[in-house]
């Protein structure tokens, strides 16, 4: 039930019509133009992303990343000093950033021949760029798979019959966090070409 309501007869609208009559108008146009000048300067200036403009989710995916590997992922890292991947990464330092890698969905500075590094830098494909509810999940996926290359720098991407390779883990803690849409928007994406798989 409408309450407050107030009724307006549609003749009290006749009075409140205040157009000019026609011939206004034409005295109106009649009239000479005068033309104002102005001193407004036209400036273009490309856009560029400065290092400081770095997205903020970014580091909200890279410790929703660590978490999970942290719940779910219990073998020990590769370097023998740290104990679990706790830790090996509370002992670290990551930095990550968007940027156009290639065709890659992600990649890390890794030095092979070494069991650990003090540092990390991780790079994620400018497609992935706008903060978005499925771009977070899949950079947090992307996250994930680049911090088990830190964790295990020997290990190859598929698993062999001594161990599980850096896909099946990424999966596997992937899909213990709830996180099964973003695996299945990155392999869409995949798919399409538009990125490829990490090449490290």
């Amino acid at each position: 039930m409408l309450q407050n309501v107030e009724y307006v007869k549609t003749d009290s609208f006749s009075s409140m019509d205040q157009s000019p009559p026609p011939n206004e108008f034409k005295k109106t146009l009649d009239k000479p133009v005068t033309q104002i000048a102005t001193n407004v300067e036209k400036i273009s200036m490309p856009v560029t992303r400065a290092a400081e403009d770095v997205p903020y989710w970014l580091s909200d995916c890279l410790k929703d990343a660590q978490n999970m590997i942290i719940e779910h992922h219990h073998e020990k890292p590769d370097d023998l000093n740290f104990g679990d991947c706790a830790t090996f990464l509370a002992g670290k330092t990551f930095g990550v950033k968007i940027q156009n890698n290639g065709n890659a969905s992600g990649d890390i500075n890794l030095i092979r021949d070494l069991p650990s590094q003090p540092s990390y830098k991780i790079c994620i494909h400018d497609m992935l760029d706008y903060d978005t509810r499925d771009n977070r999940r899949m950079v947090t996926i992307i996250l994930i798979h680049q911090l088990l290359h830190a964790i295990h720098p020997s290990r190859i991407h598929d698993s062999t019959n001594e161990q599980n390779g850096i896909n099946r883990l990424e999966h596997e803690i992937a899909n213990k966090a709830s996180y099964h849409d973003g695996l299945l928007n990155l392999e869409s994406l995949y798919q399409s070409g538009k990125i490829n798989r990490c090449h490290v």
